[in-house]
């Protein structure tokens, strides 16, 4: 390990110990005593069409899968100019997960389902795209988690904004982000400053790389999805650096986002990602920027791993 990597990986622990004593001071936060409820804005129509199809990856979402599937095929049927269809990826769920999302399918021909053993939401997204590169018709592709902490209006806006960008996603921590419960100080700070040193490490100008609602071009898919390789939560990160190494222009939205419990993510569950993630997803992609840097003009190269 090098001193730049040390000195990294030091930062990356201080950060992971603040949102820990954030993440406790949370516990004492009385601020989940008043539901609001924030006016949402209005949004442009589209002005021409779109062809979109979304992944939601599931794993064990008995529970709330069904009402994320009928408030977004309620929605998105009325939207105009839009041609969007839903792959649902239950994602080694042991649950009724698969069951309820094929009944669904029945009686919406537009959301579509797969069944994978293996499980990781990593794993999972990647699979989604890879099936849907097969639809040559396609304009975008993008996800959105299943738990509806983005709600509908607010995945639309992210197509509204599509415009010439090759990837827009939805930001809790950009200015004019609307987020409920308000999290604690120190959780904020402890999530920002994780989040500054990403920055620094992958030169990207987003602040927020974990938000479970993202839109890519077609073409960013179709390059960028052979080579993802992290299986689990830093797939995120991996993604949009993917991007930055394909040279493809990111736009970050603002959002109004709602933290819905029952996350299968839990800080014992992934310290030890957080900490090795970043220098693993550099390590790993090495070869490709190596690549790319010396045949600017190969956009589409082969993978170097099959997760």
């Amino acid at each position: 390990m090098n001193q730049s990597d040390f000195l990294f990986k030091n930062q990356l622990v201080t950060a992971f110990f603040c949102y820990l004593f954030a993440c406790a001071a949370a516990l004492f936060a009385n601020t989940n005593s008043i539901e609001i409820h924030f006016p949402e804005p209005i949004l442009p129509h589209l002005p021409s069409q779109i062809n979109l199809a979304v992944v939601i990856p599931a794993y064990n979402e008995e529970a709330r899968i069904e009402k994320t599937l009928d408030a977004y095929a309620d929605y998105f049927k009325k939207i105009n100019n839009l041609s969007i269809q839903f792959l649902v990826v239950c994602n080694n769920c042991s649950d009724r997960t698969f069951y309820i999302c094929t009944a669904f399918h029945k009686k919406h021909k537009n959301f579509s389902v797969i069944n994978l053993q293996p499980g990781g939401k990593g794993f999972a997204i990647k699979e989604g795209f890879l099936h849907l590169l097969c639809q040559k018709n396609l304009d975008y592709i993008g996800f959105v988690d299943a738990d509806m902490a983005t709600t509908p209006h607010y995945f639309y806006e992210l197509i509204t904004n599509l415009n010439t960008n090759d990837v827009v996603i939805a930001s809790r921590y950009a200015a004019g982000a609307r987020v409920w419960p308000n999290r604690p100080w120190l959780k904020r700070c402890g999530g920002k400053l994780y989040n500054w040193l990403l920055r620094q490490q992958f030169h990207l100008n987003v602040y927020d790389t974990q938000c479970g609602a993202k839109i890519f071009s077609y073409d960013t898919i179709r390059k960028v999805a052979p080579h993802m390789q992290e299986t689990g939560w830093a797939f995120d990160l991996e993604l949009l650096y993917l991007c930055k190494i394909f040279d493809k222009k990111i736009l970050e939205v603002p959002t109004t986002w709602t933290d819905v419990p029952g996350s299968h993510l839990t800080i014992s569950s992934c310290y030890k990602e957080f900490i090795a993630a970043p220098n693993r997803i550099k390590k790993n992609q090495k070869n490709l920027v190596k690549t790319l840097k010396n045949n600017p003009k190969n956009s589409v190269l082969p993978p170097q791993h099959n997760i």
